[in-house]
């Protein structure tokens, strides 16, 4: 990636607001990626998924997380605000985030990529056959016999969630909607194509970051919107196709949204 230009304005306010409304309502793809810092924006609580922990910590200081973020059904207003906003487009979402408030959202499950897994699905630690499973019944082993710790049915090492952490990542249940977000990509080489980044820092850049910048400088008629409190700036080649915001994304989703029911050219 180039140098971040300095020179962006990234100011919100009622103007800027109507501008991306218009490009939003203009496009003819949109092109949507979901960081760490949408999930915090929305209320969530980071998950600390740098945390080391024994087999016998592991279940108990997780289930916690996963029946607050994945299986609870209350999904926070910012998600749903975030459906409302896209509902009526072509769009796809590229998620970094292994919650599934995104999935009771409103969207259409096929339209979303859980690029970093799920925690409602469950792996071998050590990846040995590259396949995952529904957690549902280990979750409830767990909570109701502690030591009775899941495994692996074909190698019997510990079971963790089928999150990314590392190299022994199981990506076999999102290679499909890999697939999918590439071919979305291919299709809009003639379409006005809005790139809608919101919250995406440098955590894991390659992931979304880096790749929608290439895309931006590769793509004709690609425009970029970056909502990024800390990292809102783009690359100096992107100046001209971007617009960087550095609010609240639950600051400018709604007003996003409300512009969009107005309506107008």
């Amino acid at each position: 990636m180039g140098k971040m230009s300095q020179k962006q304005d990234i100011l919100w306010n009622g103007e800027k607001a109507a501008l991306v409304a218009k490009i939003l309502r203009q496009a003819d793809k949109i092109l949507v990626g979901i960081g760490a810092g949408f999930s915090a924006a929305a209320g969530l609580r980071p998950l600390p998924l740098e945390q080391k922990l024994s087999e016998e910590a592991y279940w108990p200081f997780w289930l916690p997380y996963i029946q607050e973020q994945r299986l609870n059904k209350e999904t926070p207003l910012l998600y749903k605000q975030l459906a409302q906003l896209l509902e009526g487009t072509d769009y796809f979402v590229i998620d970094s985030n292994p919650d599934g408030f995104l999935q009771r959202s409103g969207l259409e499950l096929a339209r979303i990529y859980k690029a970093q897994g799920d925690m409602a699905r469950v792996q071998c630690s050590r990846n040995c056959q590259n396949h995952s499973w529904i957690g549902k019944q280990y979750f409830t082993q767990v909570a109701e016999d502690p030591a009775n710790l899941p495994k692996c049915p074909h190698c019997g090492a510990p079971l963790v969630m089928n999150v990314y952490v590392g190299k022994n990542f199981c990506d076999e249940p999102y290679r499909e909607k890999n697939e999918a977000w590439f071919q979305f990509i291919n299709s809009s080489a003639h379409d006005k194509l809005v790139i809608l980044e919101l919250g995406v820092g440098y955590t894991m850049p390659e992931l979304i970051r880096f790749p929608f910048e290439q895309i931006v400088m590769n793509h004709k008629h690609a425009k970029l919107i970056r909502v990024n409190t800390q990292h809102p700036l783009c690359v100096e080649e992107n100046r001209h196709k971007a617009i960087c915001i550095g609010a609240d994304i639950a600051e400018v989703v709604p007003e996003l949204a409300v512009q969009k029911q107005k309506g107008g050219n």
